[in-house]
């Protein structure tokens, strides 16, 4: 069976490029490094990764399981003949849903890249909206697994909420793809996503690097709970707590929302004021709220580590010349997560860790000094790059801005 991608180019030639060549050159190091006792090991990146390389000791590998299962699946493939079978196929999406604009452009992509294959290749989209709860989304598993699909793909809201349901549906012989998040049981087939606790790391550091290691800060984290927003933090606090000279002045979720997030810094700035020299910030989506609180209160605002490709924070950095450095989580990797449960289905090996940076194009991290290059006029203030889908279905779901003539 052949499987398209993005660009029409097969899984496999996407996946073993530079990205896995380093991969297995860190764990290469990392297995050294504990044989001999080393103290730390690094994984170095070429220049444009923008800083986004981070230096492990084992304590901080030993106190964190989420970097051993990932250090530990880098090279592992998983055998999924048992799961082979002729399609067209029927695969069940549980996804975080429409909260925000960031998770509703993953589900247009999904939608698009269904149709973009046809119903000869995925006959099928069962579909589950959590309304980002994990409350919500746990018994919505459960009902999608009754229809009895042929692959589960889960953007999981909850690290243990959603570990037994992933669990029963392996053991009911659907092969479960985790999408841009991660749950505490290692009983599935793959993961799509990136190091998220390096993701959190890089971040502080910037923000370290910009105050010379000497500064009070202030931390934004996302939903509580949900892998993504926990181990961005962990990897943060491992920074922090290495560099005495930052002082946390306070830590609150932000939920991923621009109002919650204007709030929450408007009471820090009348908390702290200008005594807040650097932001760590989980989110573009809060980063966005911050920003406008500080233009609000007509303070300067200082370096930001936590932006991303999402075209409000991008317009309001441009136009305020603000300090950043910018992860990148592209909604578009669903793309790869329905590329993943095909190739399962077809049984071919699959990698039991995808890193989609790299691969979806434009997906690497960047800072102030190239965020022109990334933002579009013509895309209205909630789109987060990079952008698969083609331009007219970004404009028929309302995300384009009309000029004067439209």
């Amino acid at each position: 069976m052949t499987i398209s991608t993005l660009q029409d180019t097969t899984l496999d030639t996407l996946r073993y490029g530079k990205e896995q060549i380093m991969k297995k050159l860190f764990t290469l190091l990392l297995a050294i490094s504990l044989a001999l006792g080393v103290g730390a090991v690094s994984l170095a990146q070429d220049d444009d990764m923008s800083g986004m390389s981070f230096e492990f000791t084992e304590e901080q590998i030993a106190a964190s399981p989420y970097l051993q299962s990932v250090l530990s699946r880098l090279e592992q493939s998983y055998d999924t003949s048992e799961f082979a079978k002729d399609g067209p196929y029927r695969i069940a999406f549980a996804a975080q849903g429409t909260s925000n604009a960031w998770s509703a452009l993953m589900d247009a992509h999904a939608y698009w890249y269904v149709e973009h294959l046809g119903e000869d290749v995925v006959s099928e989209l069962l579909y589950g909206d959590a309304q980002a709860s994990a409350d919500v989304q746990v018994p919505q598993v459960e009902d999608l697994l009754a229809q009895e699909p042929d692959a589960l793909i889960l953007v999981p809201m909850g690290a243990a909420a959603l570990s037994a349901p992933v669990e029963r549906a392996m053991m009911q012989g659907v092969p479960v793809v985790l999408c841009a998040s991660a749950v505490e049981t290692d009983n599935f087939v793959t993961e799509v996503g990136t190091n998220l606790w390096v993701v959190g790391a890089s971040l502080a550091q910037y923000v370290v690097d910009q105050l010379d290691g000497e500064g009070n800060i202030v931390i934004m984290t996302g939903i509580p709970g949900v892998t993504t927003s926990d181990i961005m933090e962990e990897g943060a606090d491992a920074v922090f707590a290495a560099n005495p000279g930052i002082h946390v002045l306070d830590k609150q979720p932000g939920f991923w929302s621009p109002a919650d997030a204007k709030g929450i810094m408007e009471t820090w700035l009348v908390q702290y004021g200008d005594d807040i020299d650097g932001i760590w910030s989980g989110g573009a989506q809060m980063s966005q709220g911050i920003i406008s609180a500080y233009l609000d209160a007509g303070l300067d605002i200082p370096p930001i580590g936590g932006g991303e490709w999402q075209n409000g924070f991008l317009r309001l950095a441009l136009e305020h010349d603000i300090k950043y450095l910018a992860w990148q989580y592209p909604n578009a990797m669903i793309t790869m997560c329905i590329d993943a449960a095909l190739q399962i289905l077809a049984g071919e090996p699959t990698p039991r860790f995808i890193d989609f940076s790299g691969v979806i194009p434009n997906s690497e991290p960047f800072t102030d000094v190239e965020g022109a290059d990334y933002f579009r006029e013509d895309w209205s203030d909630d789109v987060h790059g990079p952008i698969t889908m083609p331009d007219e279905k970004l404009e028929e779901l309302g995300f384009k801005v009309m000029d004067d003539g439209g």
